[in-house]
């Protein structure tokens, strides 16, 4: 099982860090365009829930983990983001609360689990 949740759980612990930077140290002195955060948020987020959704689907423990994977995923990587951006607003200093990051993440939360259905549409339902 190990082997399976490993990749969520490193992934996991990237978001987290990320999240929890200085954004000057995460935004340096190359070209940022209007927006890229939020694809950068979405991004994290899709692989996030596709790495948990595969984790879960993919684990022999527990038939019940299996079965709710997907919405263990999806809510558990929304929380995941409410919880950072509520960290982000009120014990970083130089990172704040915005809304757009969350729906940024709650999009790619759903595109991460649509992405799992796609790559493995035949094995796993």
């Amino acid at each position: 099982m190990l082997r399976f949740v490993l990749p969520s759980i490193l992934w996991t612990i990237l978001v987290i860090v990320l999240s929890v930077s200085s954004s000057q140290k995460l935004i340096g002195d190359g070209f940022v365009f209007e927006g890229a955060d939020k694809i950068a948020h979405f991004i994290m987020y899709t692989f996030l829930t596709l790495f948990w959704t595969t984790a879960l689907k993919r684990q022999n423990k527990s038939v019940k983990l299996r079965a709710k994977a997907f919405l263990i995923a999806l809510i558990g990587g929304f929380l995941l983001s409410l919880i950072l951006e509520i960290i982000q607003e009120y014990f970083i200093i130089s990172r704040f609360f915005e809304a757009l990051d969350l729906i940024a993440n709650a999009f790619g939360c759903i595109f991460g689990v649509l992405l799992f259905k796609l790559i493995y549409r035949n094995t796993y339902r």
